[in-house]
């Protein structure tokens, strides 16, 4: 300050945390953590905010405040009742169970499946099970069909199917489309996954005994024939269009919408890129919305601040 100039005293912070001088005019700027501090947010996504930044972390990790860094998160110490009694091994960003006889790992290794074979009722009055079933089920498929009650044993007490739509239901029946319809069959293609086979369930023909129904079909059948996935099973792909492939499916997402595992459309957060350039975005379901600051004009279609 002054002529000839002498230097300013030395002020210990000018600036409140998450702001830095600006060498020419010494105005507060904001800091971008994510340039200046180096190995910041790894194994994550670093996003500068004003006066501090923002840490995304990849699907099955979460932040952590000490060492700044994305952590793999230990599913099988952390989920309660994880894998259904099977064996959970965690793996990065995810896990894998091995279960017990009677029991089948799902085609994404995440979960158990009931396969063992049980007793099927098919009426519920005054809170008791009726109508048993001839043939042997196990729980997913007695229970996500048109099963009311279902027995593990025939001394067992039936236990009540889950009612539909709630959460118990759809945790159960969303394997049912892993089940087989005839387990019998070769696969069709190598590159597409097969129905698994169940040999508990449905236990080989005897060697010396050709039943009429177990003959040698005289034109070989392929499971391409055996069922329409998606007609059979209505709540694959949410928020895509479901594509039947031999003995299996796939799954388009809807716009807005990116492909996790195999059967789930999640929503694309389209504000990550910060696109509303004189506004603030907000995230949609499958869309986004600008909402402009004063002086800006929203578009029709309110993705964009003129």
């Amino acid at each position: 300050w002054g002529h000839p100039c002498e230097m300013c005293p030395a002020q210990p912070h000018p600036c409140r945390r998450g702001f830095i001088p600006n060498i020419r005019t010494g105005a507060c700027q904001d800091v971008d953590e994510c340039q200046a501090i180096p190995g910041i947010c790894q194994g994550g996504n670093c996003i500068n905010t004003v006066g501090s930044f923002e840490c995304k972390c990849p699907a099955g990790h979460k932040f952590n405040e000490v060492t700044q860094k994305c952590d793999d998160i230990d599913e099988c110490s952390t989920i309660p009742g994880i894998c259904d009694g099977g064996e959970c091994s965690n793996t990065v960003s995810s896990y894998f169970c091995k279960c017990p006889p009677g029991f089948y790992t799902a085609p994404d290794g995440l979960k158990c499946i009931d396969v063992r074979p049980g007793f099927c009722f098919s009426t519920l009055s005054n809170g008791r099970c009726g109508s048993q079933l001839p043939q042997p089920l196990s729980k997913v498929q007695c229970c996500c069909d048109s099963g009311r009650c279902w027995a593990s044993a025939p001394a067992a007490a039936p236990e009540m199917c889950p009612i539909r739509s709630t959460d118990e239901y759809r945790k159960l029946c969303t394997v049912a489309h892993m089940l087989p319809a005839r387990p019998d069959l070769p696969p069709a293609r190598p590159d597409v996954i097969p129905p698994p086979l169940f040999p508990d369930v449905y236990p080989p023909p005897h060697p010396e005994i050709i039943y009429p129904s177990r003959a040698p079909p005289v034109h070989p059948i392929l499971p391409v024939n055996l069922t329409d996935y998606c007609q059979a099973f209505r709540h694959l792909c949410r928020n895509g269009r479901c594509i039947p492939t031999p003995g299996s499916y796939r799954c388009e997402c809807n716009k807005g919408f990116q492909l996790h595992g195999r059967e789930e459309c999640l929503d694309i957060d389209e504000c990550e890129r910060s696109p509303c350039v004189g506004g603030d975005c907000v995230n949609t379901q499958g869309s986004y919305i600008c909402q402009c600051r004063v002086g800006y004009q929203s578009t029709a279609t309110r993705t964009e601040c003129r």
